[in-house]
């Protein structure tokens, strides 16, 4: 029954026009900066093609990804609120469990589907841009795994403040305005605390933890150049851990504040 849950979602998705609007736009932005990047590297006899594109293709494109998610997890949540559509879910049969099932397998599938894309549109462009006559040396096939999945954790943790904000104002327009200023609020509160020799707290913040994971020198192997600049002092394990852990969290919290109020 979850996955029909899930099957209903999806359905949900398709079928909105502000979910291909917000993909469109997205990939234009994509396309943009990937563009820029192919143009310049064009007319300044640089390159911008494979393998040296891989850090760009697997987390340059990271951050409007992540932000992209967000509004499609508030679009699909709130929706659900302003229209009154998740009462009427319950009504014909859906238990809450199951509504929530099919929100939170949305987080995945969103991240999947948006840095998909994104791979896709700078991968092309990479592909055009690539030249025999490069011959670069490739990284540890580990470092681009790393890559990939840390950026997939880090949108999942962004969605998953996105739905405890959502699932907790309950309408579109305050839920975007404050998980999109979320991140404010957070570098803020970690400027703050280093300021105060706090540094080591700071770093756990969630959107701290979401930064570090989006960052590609995370993943690099230890003792090399790249590595030493990684952000914060994480060990990539840890910093898993941790992103899981706010994932775990936040859905957590989320399925508390949803169970708790009425519909």
């Amino acid at each position: 029954m979850i996955f029909t849950a899930y099957r209903l979602e999806l359905f949900k998705m398709c079928q909105r026009l502000a979910t291909w609007v917000a993909l469109l736009c997205f990939s234009a932005l994509t396309l943009l900066m990937f563009g820029s990047q192919f143009y310049g590297a064009r007319h300044a006899h640089g390159y911008f093609g494979f393998p040296d594109s891989l850090p760009a293709l697997l987390t340059a494109g990271a951050p409007f990804a992540s932000i992209f998610g967000v509004v499609l997890i508030v679009l699909m949540v709130c929706s659900e609120f302003d229209w009154k559509t998740s009462r009427q879910n319950i009504i014909d049969g859906l238990s809450k469990r199951q509504w929530f099932a099919g929100k939170v397998l949305l987080i995945p599938t969103i991240a999947v589907v948006l840095y998909l894309t994104q791979g896709a549109i700078g991968g092309t462009l990479a592909f055009i841009g690539t030249s025999s006559l490069n011959r670069h040396p490739f990284d540890p096939t580990a470092t681009y795994a790393l890559a990939a999945c840390g950026v997939l954790l880090a949108m999942m943790c962004y969605a998953s403040i996105a739905l405890f904000i959502g699932l907790s104002v309950r309408s579109t327009g305050p839920t975007l305005a404050i998980a999109l200023l979320y991140q404010v609020f957070d570098n803020i509160a970690a400027i703050t605390l280093r300021g105060l020799r706090l540094g080591a707290i700071a770093e756990w913040l969630p959107f701290q933890v979401h930064s570090a994971l989006l960052a590609y020198n995370q993943y690099q192997p230890y003792g090399s150049g790249a590595r030493a600049h990684a952000n914060g002092h994480w060990s990539t394990g840890v910093l898993f851990m941790a992103g899981a852990a706010w994932v775990t969290v936040l859905l957590g919290a989320s399925y508390r504040v949803y169970m708790k109020r009425d519909l």
